[in-house]
Order: structure tokens, then C-alpha cells, then sequence
């Protein structure tokens, strides 16, 4: 191999990396002039000594200079007063002074009401009431049952500047008959079995208004009446009652007073009572609780002097925003048992009556009370009392037409008691009331004419005053009456439980509005048409129907 032979060996091996190189980077042809020997040699670098220069396009705009020449401008301007702003008030509405009732029912049943009233005043007020209602009843195989009710009332109210002076007379005569008879066996005249009782009573009352709540605010009530009959008895009774209250650090102090004095006479004795009593109470109120710690003394004055001193306490807390709201208490205290009262619960007792006053020894009672939501309100409770002297009723076989005498007896009394009432506005109320009760006497077998069950419903219903529907359902369980078997001898006599069975009365009454002035009512009773009793013989009517009208002027 020469020279020129090797020399282009050199060359063609030295240049096949670059082949490959530009294989690589996708060169597409490449030409390689050597003349003689090659001799690779680097060219001298030159440093470019210039810094890049970013040129700014934004232009900067001159800032000029503003100045404000101010000048005061008075603008001729009138200021309009401006009216005050008023409450209206909801305009008065039109109040008739007077307003008759009038109608009729079966077994010759009229009725006749009036009321007078003075118009609206800021010093006085008065008004006249007068009632008559009256029967001519009569009931297969008993005696004639006639009755009338007759009633005239004045009342009236003089505002003074902190305190009210309240005044009424009142005069009624009611009459029944002693029916509870057999007519087929027993011949009684209607003026044997006659009974009235004429009534005549005045009150009058001291009111104050303090409205400052540490001041002495007070009411004092004082009153009289006398009551007869028809066979010579006759009952006076005076009455002063009423309290006085104040604050002391924010705490109420209350004290109840009493004085009761009544004289019964009769053609064969006189009986002298007077009951002097007195509560102080200390009631305390917070943002969920009540408390209410007080005492009640009474002196029982009835032939020998009796003192009874008694515990007032109540205590209740509000848990839940009046939803849930505990309650007890514990108190006691002495009821008036007179003519009147008597006679007003039963007036087919005899005239000839022994009186006594019941103790409450203690009554001590707890329950829940609370709304349930903004038309539901409802009451639970239960109580356990021990009464002396409880007034109880038995009939008097002496009297040909059966009449009743008052006994007394102690005994003890379960109560459970729940109420709920719910009221939608104006339109509807509805209110239930139960109760039940258990007695356990000391010397009689039953708590007589006392029913263990109570239950009543009672329901008003308004659509746009206009038209006024009112229904009442009322509920009584079994009850029993004392009379007398004979015994195992013929001179003896036993104690018999007579049962009155249980019984169910409703009724409805409504009333048309055909003008403001123009009204037109029904009232339906007994709709089950059932003839109950409600002391042994004496039975209720059956079902009766009443009719009238109403009119305002």
C-alpha cells in the first residue's frame, strides 16, 4: 500500500463517525474536499460583550395639576313642619242599651230575660237584669214537678280617681215541688207539695288601683242577705271578706280576711254561726317559678268554739316555656254549710236542717299544667283530702211527698282530675273536663248521691257572629242512694245501697243573628231522650225543645 493509498484510508475511517452523526441529525448530504494531509485545528473564540436590552413600548402620560375654585351658594329653601305621627285606635263599636229574650218550650215552658245597660263612661256604669223562667211539668206516676225561677238584679260601678265603688240588690223566687212521689198510691195537692224560697241580697265593694305596686292596693267586699221558704224558715247572714297587699323588696305580701256570721231560725230552734278567718300569704315570683307560703287560721264559732289552723302552700316551675309546668301545694281551710247553700245544691231538702260546717282538714294535691301550642292548653292533677263534716244527702220518710235531710260524715277523697281546653281565635272553644274520684267514709258505706266518674264536654262554635252553635255533653257514673230494709226482726231496719244508674245527657243550643239587632235561638236538652235520676225518686224530663228570639235596641 503507498502513501496516497493509506492516507485515503485515514480519511474515510476518521469520517465514518460523522457519517453516523448526520444520519442522526437527518442531514440529507454532506461533501468532504481534502487536498493534502489533514491537520484539525479550533478557530479562537470571540466574546460578544453585549447585554440584552428589553425595550419599554408603554408610554408615560405627564401628570397635570388640578386646583377647585370654591364658592358659598345660600339656596332660598322653606322648611314644611311635619304632622306628628298618631296611633289610630280600632273605631268603637255600637252598643245597644238594652236586650230582650223571649221563647217557649214544651211542657209549657215560657222564658223571659231582660238587660239594661248604661253606654259607654269613664265615671259610671249600671245596669238592670230581670229573669223569668217557669214549668208546668208534670211526669207519669210521680207527683206534679211545676217549677218557676224569677230573678231581679241592679248592679252599678262609680270609677273614682284610684279606686272603683261596686254595688248590686238582688231578689229572686224560685219554687219547686216535692214530686218524688208515687201519684197512684199517695194524693197530694200541688200546695202541699209547694216550696219557694224568697232570697234578698245587697253587696258592696272598695276596689283600689294603685299603681304603684308598694302601695297598699285592697278590696274590701261587704254583704247581706236573707233567704225564707215556705214553711217559716228564715236565714240572715252578714259578710265582710276581702285582702290587702303590698311589695316588700320586690317580694308580695297578701293578707285574706273573713268574717261570716249567719242566724237560721226556725218555728222549732235558732242557730247562731260565725266563722272569723284570716291568710297571710308570702308569694314570691321568679322567671320560672311561683311560690306561695302562707297559713290559714280559722275560729269556727257554732255553740262552742272550734280553732283550726291550717298550711297555704303552692309551688309551681315553668321547665319549658310553659309546655311543662310542675305543680303542689298543700292548704285547708272551713266551708259554710247554711240554708242557703244547701238549699241552692238541692232544693228538695226539708226545712227542718242540720247545720254543720266542713273542715278540710288537709287537701294536698300536685299535677302538671301547660300549653301545648298557641290554641291547647291542658291540666293534670290529683289530690288526696280528708274532709270532717262532709255534707251528704238522705232521704226523709217522714214527709209523704220525699224530701231530703243533710247528714254529715267524715271520709277521705282520690281525686284525679284532667282538663284541656283548645281555642281557635273567637270561632271555636272547646273544653273537657274529667274527674274521678274514690271515697272512703268513717261511719256510712257510701259517700251518697256522689258519683265516682265525671266526665263534661262543652263546645262553642262562632261563624262570623253570625250564626252560634253551643253543644254539652255531660257524663255521670253509677251513684247510690241510702234507704232502708227491714231487718231480722221486725222492729229493726238495715242500710241498703241503692244503685242510680249512670247516665249521659246532651244538649245543643243555636243562635240565627238575622240583623245586629234581630236574633233567633233553639236550645234542645236531652237528646237521648232518657229519663234519668238524679236523686232517687226524682226523675229528669225527657228530651224538651225551647224556641224564641233575641232583640237588641
Amino acid at each position: 500500500m503507498n502513501k496516497f493509498q493509506l492516507n485515503f484510508l485515514l480519511i474515510v475511517l476518521g469520517l465514518v463517525p460523522f457519517f453516523l452523526k448526520a444520519q442522526k441529525s437527518s442531514l440529507d448530504s454532506m461533501i468532504i474536499i481534502s487536498t493534502g494531509e489533514y491537520k484539525p485545528s479550533v478557530a479562537d473564540a470571540n466574546k460578544i460583550n453585549e447585554n440584552p436590552v428589553v425595550l419599554d413600548s408603554t408610554k408615560k402620560l405627564p401628570v397635570k395639576s388640578y386646583s377647585i375654585a370654591t364658592k358659598k351658594i345660600n339656596p332660598a329653601y322653606t322648611i314644611d313642619p311635619v304632622t306628628p305621627a298618631q296611633m289610630m285606635g280600632e273605631p268603637l263599636k255600637k252598643l245597644y242599651n238594652s236586650l230582650a229574650k223571649g221563647g217557649f218550650g214544651t211542657y209549657t215552658t215560657p222564658y223571659l230575660e231582660f238587660w239594661h245597660n248604661s253606654s259607654r263612661s269613664k265615671e259610671y256604669a249600671y245596669g238592670v237584669h230581670f229573669k223569668h223562667l217557669s214549668s208546668a211539668s208534670t211526669l207519669k206516676n210521680y207527683g206534679f214537678a211545676g217549677m218557676s225561677d224569677n230573678q231581679i238584679g241592679l248592679y252599678g260601678k262609680k270609677f273614682l280617681k284610684e279606686h272603683s265603688l261596686i254595688g248590686n240588690f238582688d231578689y229572686s223566687r224560685n219554687g219547686v215541688h216535692f214530686y218524688g212521689y208515687d201519684a197512684d198510691l199517695i194524693s197530694l195537692s200541688k200546695k202541699e207539695t209547694a216550696q219557694h224560697f224568697n232570697y234578698f241580697g245587697a253587696n258592696a265593694e272598695l276596689l283600689s288601683h294603685y299603681s304603684k305596686l308598694s302601695r297598699f292596693n285592697h278590696d274590701i267586699k261587704l254583704g247581706f242577705y236573707n233567704v225564707s221558704d215556705a214553711y217559716k224558715m228564715s236565714e240572715n247572714n252578714i259578710r265582710a271578706n276581702g285582702y290587702v297587699q303590698t311589695t316588700i323588696e320586690k317580694e308580695l305580701i297578701k293578707v285574706n280576711a273573713l268574717v261570716d256570721h249567719y242566724n237560721f231560725k226556725s218555728p222549732f230552734d235558732t242557730v247562731n254561726n260565725t266563722i272569723i278567718a284570716a291568710n297571710p300569704n308570702f308569694i314570691a315570683d321568679g322567671e320560672k317559678y311561683h311560690a306561695s307560703l302562707g297559713i290559714m287560721a280559722t275560729l269556727d264559732i257554732q255553740g262552742a268554739t272550734k280553732f283550726y289552723f291550717h298550711p297555704n302552700v303552692e309551688a309551681s316551675y315553668n321547665i319549658f316555656d310553659d309546655i311543662i309546668v310542675p305543680y303542689a301545694g298543700v292548704n285547708g281551710g272551713v266551708r259554710k254549710n247554711s240554708f242557703k247553700t244547701i238549699t241552692d245544691e238541692n232544693p228538695f231538702v226539708a226545712s227542718n236542717l242540720a247545720l254543720k260546717n266542713t273542715v278540710t282538714k288537709f287537701d294536698l294535691y300536685g299535677g302538671l299544667k301547660g300549653t301545648l301550642s298557641s290554641s291547647i292548653a291542658y291540666n293534670v292533677r290529683v289530690s288526696y283530702a280528708a274532709m270532717g263534716n262532709m255534707l251528704l244527702y238522705v232521704n226523709d220518710t217522714t214527709y209523704p211527698a220525699n224530701c231530703f235531710q243533710a247528714i254529715y260524715d267524715d271520709g277521705n277523697v282520690l281525686n284525679f282530675r284532667g282538663e284541656v281546653i283548645y281555642q281557635l281565635r273567637e270561632k271555636l272553644r272547646i273544653v273537657i273536663v274529667a274527674d274521678y274520684y274514690n271515697y272512703k267514709m268513717k261511719h256510712e258505706i257510701r259517700a251518697w248521691y256522689k258519683p265516682q266518674v265525671k266526665l263534661n264536654v262543652a263546645a262553642n262554635y262562632n261563624l262570623s257572629d253570625k250564626i252560634i252553635v253551643k253543644a254539652d255533653v255531660f257524663y255521670l257514673d253509677s251513684q247510690y242512694a241510702k234507704t232502708f230494709a227491714s231487718g231480722d226482726d221486725s222492729t229493726s231496719k238495715k242500710v241498703v245501697a241503692e244503685e242510680l244508674k249512670g247516665l249521659v245527657d246532651l244538649n245543643v243550643g243555636a243562635e240565627y243573628r238575622y240583623t245586629k239587632r234581630l236574633g233567633f235561638f233553639v236550645n234542645i236538652n236531652n237528646i237521648a231522650n232518657v229519663r234519668y235520676l238524679r236523686y232517687i225518686n226524682y226523675p229528669t224530663q225527657r228530651f224538651s225543645v225551647m224556641g224564641g228570639l233575641s232583640y237588641a235596641f
